[in-house]
């Protein structure tokens, strides 16, 4: 695949992820909790992209050797179901921003683990758009706060999984790229997690209209959007691209979420978050020609 392609594809499976909070503040106001809405979006994308998969290729269903199971289990339990845990609770003990910083510590997590297991090279080129991503990262989402200094090292550790966990979609995924197209390792992804994430959806008490219009509305979206197209996309730029550095231009998230937030729920945007925005765009762009 040509490498700008790939790139073009990792940043709009970002862009689309940068989009959830529509769809996530349209579910809240029904009832759903964080985990509980995580947990649909993964069971409505592993029944949708299951079925059709099922019915396009078949045989993209099968698994090469039972072993490679861990793979998926790495993934979907492991990354991004306990993604989904960690961000969720980083986000009520230290607030969006700080939650948000931390999880986008990622990329540094991602960069060394390639290191570590693909040999990908840390040059100075991916060091000076780290540090440009994270100040940029700082300056939109409007730095740490007061909250996180009370929830002390425990609060700040669970952010850092955050970032650390779904750092590991980037790296495992690319792995089991060597074996599957991106269309089995994502279904497989989304169904373990799906897995992993139901006992804390179903030990919720308060009671959900699931079938409701609105419910059912906002779930084929977040289903369909944020969820199969974002990740699909991600997953298949991954094939033309280093994983550091597809992690670093899926920062672009960060940017789509807060013009979401400018213009779709009025959020102020000062000097602060222009010259993060900035930084931002500058570091993707950047990645892309960093040689």
């Amino acid at each position: 695949m040509d490498q700008s392609r790939s790139y073009g594809f990792v940043a709009l499976g970002a862009a689309l992820w940068g989009c959830v909070g529509i769809f996530v503040n349209g579910l809240a106001a029904h009832g759903l909790s964080s985990i509980q809405i995580a947990w649909l979006r993964m069971l409505g994308a592993a029944v949708v992209m299951t079925a059709w998969i099922a019915r396009q290729s078949p045989p993209t269903l099968r698994l090469q050797r039972w072993a490679d199971l861990r793979f998926f289990l790495l993934t979907g339990a492991v990354s991004i179901a306990v993604f989904q845990w960690s961000y969720v609770t980083a986000i009520r003990t230290l607030g969006v921003s700080a939650a948000v910083v931390l999880l986008y510590t990622s990329p540094g997590f991602v960069v060394l683990l390639s290191h570590v297991f693909f040999r990908e090279p840390i040059t100075r080129a991916k060091i000076a758009c780290l540090v440009a991503m994270s100040a940029g990262v700082v300056a939109v989402t409007g730095g740490f706060g007061g909250r996180s200094l009370e929830a002390g090292i425990g609060g700040i550790a669970i952010g850092l999984t955050a970032g650390l966990t779904f750092s590991l979609y980037s790296v495992v995924g690319k792995r089991a790229l060597l074996r599957y197209g991106a269309q089995t390792v994502t279904v497989y992804t989304f169904a373990i997690a799906a897995i992993a994430l139901t006992p804390a959806a179903v030990m919720r008490v308060a009671p959900v209209s699931w079938l409701s219009p609105g419910v059912v509305g906002w779930g084929i979206g977040i289903v369909v959007l944020p969820t199969v197209a974002a990740y699909m996309f991600y997953t298949f730029g991954l094939k033309g691209v280093e994983s550091g550095r597809a992690a670093i231009v899926g920062s672009i998230e960060v940017l789509v979420a807060t013009l979401v937030g400018i213009v779709v729920f009025a959020e102020p945007a000062g000097l602060q978050q222009l010259i993060g925005t900035g930084l931002v765009l500058s570091a993707a762009v950047g990645i892309r020609y960093s040689g």
